[in-house]
């Protein structure tokens, strides 16, 4: 049986793929810094030297404030000291991003700017992972819990970029990552659970979906992406009702919402019969259907741009109100509900099972030892 190697305690991770930089200033924060080119060792740089990086015929530029170091196919700014992190300054808005542990600075394919991937400790990368999913405001408890979610997502989906020479990225689909997290609690929660994933009853990474808020009940896996998986199944979660995301309301022309389902099959005999246009959901449903119309509440939420699938419809008049609970698919963990517990005194391993049916939390190295070919 072949194995994804998942103990890899480094992973490469594209960052600001989407700006098509051509320059930037590097400036280490903490820690001193080897620069490595093709031809091998440049130089050493520590926290008071700052070095400009541009883009200059089809090469890499390196420039300190008094001496030019020549152009370059490719740079390595490896970190050498216990700790290392390192700032980069963007040219566009001068904004400063701060990131850990090494960079790698490529040419892209097409050399009209830079590939920038932070070469980064796992636990380093998921700490900044959870503050910029979640923010720094939850209880630390949780912060246990999104950290495995966080590692056993980016692990069961560690090959999504290899073609561009990189592990994930740092967009919402690899999972949002905006460099090195400020909170120490979400540091630490990431180090106590070192190594820690989720794993199905064949010892297989689960796929740790999670979102804002379910409104109350959660989707199964299928009724949202046509895979049916055991451990996504629907559940009654009464503990996000009451917070941020819990509802909201959409305002649509009845001209409009009409002229939609005539779009899916809708006869002008059933819109002209009382309450026509209305429908309530009974509990969390995968269709609108009434009289010859049946529309997936998924698409309907794509196509109105909503912020779930869970809605009723009600007729005022010149107009329908979409009145929706939750925010995000609604497919395993409902973040602001599992916020919740962790405030009522739940621990991270009772909050995991209550949302992903099941399961197994295992370390990394039982799981290579399960997973080995013998």
């Amino acid at each position: 049986m072949s194995f994804l190697p998942v103990r890899a305690e480094m992973v490469n991770i594209g960052i600001l793929h989407t700006s098509k930089l051509t320059s930037f200033v590097f400036h280490p924060e903490e820690g001193n810094y080897s620069i490595f080119t093709e031809h091998g060792k440049l130089m050493d740089i520590d926290k008071g030297e700052i070095l400009e990086v541009s883009l200059k015929n089809n090469q890499i530029s390196i420039k300190s404030l008094d001496k030019d170091y020549g152009t370059f196919k490719k740079v390595r700014f490896i970190g050498i000291s216990g700790t290392n992190s390192f700032k980069i300054k963007l040219p566009y808005n001068n904004k400063i991003k701060v990131y850990e542990d090494n960079l790698f600075v490529n040419l892209h394919n097409y050399y009209n700017y830079f590939q920038l991937i932070n070469n980064i400790e796992i636990d380093h990368y998921i700490s900044g992972v959870v503050e910029s999913e979640v923010g720094r405001s939850p209880p630390p408890e949780y912060f246990k819990l999104q950290a495995i979610i966080c590692r056993t997502y980016a692990l069961k989906n560690i090959d999504r970029h290899t073609a561009e020479g990189f592990s994930l990225c740092d967009k919402v689909h690899c999972q949002a990552y905006h460099g090195k997290p400020k909170s120490l609690l979400i540091r630490e929660a990431s180090l106590e659970t070192n190594g820690i994933v989720i794993v199905d009853s064949d010892i297989n990474l689960i796929t740790a979906t999670f979102y804002s808020n379910c409104g109350g009940v959660t989707a199964n896996s299928e009724e949202v992406w046509r895979q049916d998986l055991y451990y996504l199944r629907s559940v009654r979660d009464t503990f996000c009702l009451n917070e941020n995301n819990s509802v909201w309301s959409k305002t649509i022309s009845k001209t409009n919402w009409e002229a939609y389902l005539k779009q899916h099959n809708c006869s002008e005999d059933a819109l002209s019969s009382e309450c026509s246009v209305e429908y309530f959901q009974n509990g969390r449903e995968q269709f609108y259907w009434k009289d010859d119309v049946k529309i997936p509440f998924v698409k309907i939420r794509q196509d109105f741009n909503l912020k779930s699938a869970l809605f009723d419809v009600e007729d005022e008049g010149s107009h329908v109100t979409l009145k929706g609970r939750g925010f995000g698919h609604g497919v395993g963990l409902c973040q602001e509900g599992a916020m919740r517990m962790a405030k009522l005194g739940y621990n991270y391993i009772d909050i995991l099972h209550y949302y992903y049916e099941d399961v197994h939390m295992i370390n990394l190295e039982s799981l290579a030892f399960f997973k080995a070919d013998f």
